[in-house]
């Protein structure tokens, strides 16, 4: 991957945040052979795949995510796993020098300090509140966020800074084989 990304993935329970994040990485797996680190709270029930070194413990994440280079790094469940933590603003800002792909799974913005939001490439919302989809509309000054209200299940809207909204609906064959941004 030519681009670093530090990528936001936000929405409720079962709006589709780790079935994409699972695609996303065997995406970047086929596509361009990028190896996935993931922390996932639920790895009982979540099977990331071949690709992906995962754990369901954030001390040893931290460990190997610090540790290796050129992975893809993805952080589930956020929202209660100290997203908001101010020792884990590194995840936003340092990361990109150990991997060009950096996900963080959450159910809005308000799992994330301000430095980490602020440091975000990429967004990827699932349905929001209005408040939560202004805020988003605002950081990434594009209205067509807005629309996120309004998204059923496993509908998404991807926005990349500078660049315009996308709206992502794939199939769980799609995820299956693997998803790129």
């Amino acid at each position: 991957m030519s681009e670093n990304r530090r990528v936001a993935i936000m929405g409720g329970s079962e709006s589709g945040k780790t079935a994409l994040a699972i695609g996303l990485s065997r995406g970047l797996w086929s596509k361009e052979k990028t190896r996935t680190i993931a922390f996932d709270p639920f790895l009982r029930i979540h099977a990331w795949g071949a690709q992906a070194w995962a754990t369901d413990e954030f001390p040893k994440f931290e460990h190997v995510v610090f540790r290796l280079k050129g992975c893809a790094a993805f952080w589930d469940e956020g929202t209660s796993s100290g997203g908001r933590d101010r020792e884990k603003v590194k995840f936003f800002t340092a990361v990109r020098h150990n991997h060009a792909f950096f996900a963080f799974m959450g159910h809005d913005h308000t799992t994330m300090l301000p430095i980490m939001r602020g440091s975000l490439t990429d967004v990827i919302l699932f349905r929001q509140s209005e408040t939560a989809a202004q805020y988003w509309a605002d950081l990434f000054t594009d209205k067509e966020l807005l629309r996120s209200a309004d998204l059923g299940q496993y509908v998404a809207l991807h926005k990349r800074a500078f660049r315009p909204v996308r709206e992502l609906r794939f199939s769980g064959d799609d995820l299956q084989k693997g998803v790129t941004l």
